[in-house]
């Protein structure tokens, strides 16, 4: 009988889901709302790479709904613990599941999400028959990406300087190749180098060519020694407060997405030069336990102090990976790092529990500049972090959470709840409190500033859907912090509010509203002394998009910025996109005009713009200008895919672009990018 009634229901949610079904997306404009739906509060540079290449593998690789995990789900970005563990108990209660529209009766799975979900999943058996290592090797994945960038406008720092002297090693252009080899989940391995526009190619400095090297590979023994790994990888454990690498979502219009799951172990192959762990580590899963260990010994970049020509300490690290200049030339690899430690899970039905234990070790004294915001930031050779975490997710309810300490004693802790009422409505919460002397090298978890010390905060967030065709989301975020900051003069206290309204006016129409304020203490100079004052960052947004046929999209933004410091500003962007994608030729072309008018960088504004695979683009626009870009992909075989794209700023109430080394003589910078990807 419960089998019958389960069926006639899933008969009236299919014929519900495609009445309501949202426009079709192709994957690549689905993979971009993405990233713009986890990206709010990101600069250029932030290297998002990770999650693009997740989500390409899913394209190519659907998880196989019916034998899954909640790592592995994690990865697809889209859904949340709650969402993960109601599909797992699902699967659980009543079987496999068959199709799409059976997800619709699972609490959470609207057709929004499902519409999404769906490039990224197969409906297989539960139990597959495993493949031997010869079978993985014999259709195994191999990839080649070839890329170069750069500016055709030279930069000061390629010029002759009066003394004869060029400040800048190399040429003004990005080398970048990549290949990864993967057969299924037993085999992995990949070399990535890189060489960043100024930095020596096969000379000076770089005698033997790029100037990054990284490589890894990575198997699988068995279900007990589930990965083994040598060269660069990342480590991410609990919520966050001691150990997780590479970039992390913080407070964005997804405001119920506070939470982290651990993915634990993984390759890295990205080309931040900083945030990663380079030797071996292994994990071994044992019932429902899983324990990994890892060590690191790796160079970093510092500012090296000397007495008498011999070092003595060094006051920072240097995290810009840039090797241009002598100064920078010589700040590389000049310090010896060494990480060891070990991360453990265990899971209930409905509860994880974890631990994560880091140890620091430098080869000379971390000894910072004598300035008040340094006194209780870390100072020495060694430190270690310890933590305890937990996540709990029953019916419509997760809570989760994590404590730590480090070697100075200092503490820090959050404890975040997330609650769905129903598919209409949702609450998050996220309290965090860190000690102006805790010390994390490798803390990353949702805060307002990059260095987990030193604050306290409560962010409350709500999503709700008045009506099917629109849903409303607003977070509140109250923080202060102790003691001294760099960009502060004393303890200071800020707050943050956002709102958003989303609506689907049709399958082919639909935009959002978006209003967010940032209230601030600041240290301006005052006379001959720095004090705190308020600073306020509003900004207004409005944008639509339109799918006016198969082939085109068109997407358009407006938006307001007013800046209050010690005078107020205002800034303005209007942006037109478009996206062609012809039905019979394997083009895909996206270009966008975009007309910008700010009083200076205080109002500039941010907008993402569509890239090659795997770069991550979201200029500043500040003064006055127009800006465009055309981005065409183009696929002349099954495995054989290119892409340029040529972006132009041209600002119109100045001479000379930028300062320093990168100053550029003229109004215009225009960017020129190039990537060929093989796959074999």
């Amino acid at each position: 009988m419960r089998n019958l009634i389960r069926h006639i229901l899933l008969i009236l949610f299919q014929l519900i889901v495609l009445a309501a079904s949202a426009q079709n997306e192709s994957p690549d404009q689905l993979i971009e709302s993405i990233l713009e739906s986890h990206l709010d509060k990101i600069e250029e540079g932030t290297d998002v790479a990770l999650i693009i290449e997740d989500l390409e593998y899913f394209l190519e690789h659907p998880v196989n709904i019916n034998a899954t995990s909640a790592t592995e789900l994690a990865r697809l970005y889209l859904l949340n613990e709650i969402q993960i563990q109601k599909l797992l108990e699902y699967i659980t209660t009543y079987g496999p599941v068959y199709s799409i529209f059976e997800l619709k009766t699972i609490d959470g799975f609207t057709p929004n999400l499902l519409q999404k979900l769906q490039f990224f999943i197969e409906f297989g058996p539960e139990e597959q028959e495993k493949q031997t290592l010869k079978e993985q090797l014999k259709y195994a994945d191999n990839q080649l990406l070839l890329r170069t960038l750069g500016n055709l406008q030279k930069a000061r720092g390629y010029k002759e300087k009066d003394d004869g002297t060029i400040p800048y090693e190399g040429n003004r252009f990005r080398y970048y190749t990549r290949y990864n080899f993967r057969a299924g989940d037993k085999l992995s391995a990949g070399i990535t180098t890189e060489k960043d526009p100024g930095e020596a190619f096969f000379k000076g400095s770089n005698k033997h060519g790029f100037d990054y090297y990284s490589g890894h590979i990575s198997f699988k023994l068995n279900e007990t020694f589930q990965n083994i790994s040598v060269g660069d990888y990342l480590v991410r454990s609990g919520q966050g407060l001691v150990l997780w690498q590479g970039y992390t979502t913080g407070k964005s219009e997804n405001v119920l997405g506070i939470s982290k799951t651990g993915q634990g172990l993984r390759a890295y192959t990205s080309v931040d030069e900083n945030f990663y762990f380079r030797g071996a580590a292994g994990t071994v899963k044992l019932g429902n336990s899983r324990f990994s260990l890892f060590y690191s010994h790796k160079n970093a970049d510092g500012n090296l102090e000397y007495n008498d020509s011999v070092v003595t300490h060094f006051t920072s690290l240097q995290t810009s990976g840039y090797h241009r200049t002598e100064s920078e030339i010589a700040d590389e690899k000049t310090v010896k790092f060494i990480n060891t430690g070990g991360v453990f899970i265990h899971r209930f039905n409905h509860l994880k529990l974890g631990a994560t234990v880091v140890y620091q070790q430098f080869d000379k004294p971390f000894i910072r500049s004598n300035q008040l915001y340094n006194q209780f930031r870390f100072s020495g050779t060694d430190n270690y972090t310890a933590g305890a975490d937990y996540l709990f997710s029953k019916n419509n309810y997760t809570l989760f959470g994590e404590v730590a300490i480090s070697k100075s004693k200092g503490k820090a802790v959050t404890q975040g709840a997330i609650v769905h009422v129903n598919d209409q409505l949702g609450f998050s919460a996220l309290f965090r409190h860190f000690d102006k002397n805790y010390h994390a090298f490798w803390a990353n978890t949702m805060a307002e500033g990059s260095n987990i010390s030193n604050e306290s905060g409560l962010y409350v967030g709500v999503r709700f859907l008045p009506a099917k065709f629109v849903t409303l989301s607003a977070y509140s975020d109250v923080y202060q912090s102790e003691w001294f900051n760099y960009s502060t003069a004393g303890p200071a206290r800020s707050w943050d509010i956002f709102t958003q309204a989303d609506f689907q006016i049709s399958e082919k129409l639909s935009g959002y509203l978006r209003f967010k304020n940032e209230e601030k203490d600041q240290k301006f100079k005052n006379e001959n002394r720095y004090i705190n004052l308020p600073e306020r960052v509003q900004k207004l947004r409005f944008h639509i998009q339109f799918q006016a046929s198969e082939t085109i999209l068109l997407k358009t933004r407006a938006e307001h910025v007013y800046y209050k410091g010690e005078e107020s500003e205002n800034g303005i962007l209007l942006f037109q996109d478009i996206q062609f994608k012809p039905r019979e030729f394997p083009l895909n072309l996206a270009a966008r005009l975009a007309w910008f008018h700010t009083e200076s960088y205080n109002s500039r504004i941010y907008a993402y713009e569509n890239d090659i695979l795997y770069a991550f683009s979201i200029p500043a626009y500040y003064g006055n200008g127009f800006r465009t870009y055309l981005n065409l992909k183009y696929q002349p075989a099954k495995k054989i895919e290119c892409w340029l794209k040529l972006a132009n700023t041209w600002w119109t109430d100045r001479e000379t672009i930028s300062s320093g080394y990168n100053e550029i003589a003229g109004q215009h910078k225009t960017e020129l990018k190039f990537q060929l990807r093989l796959k074999f």
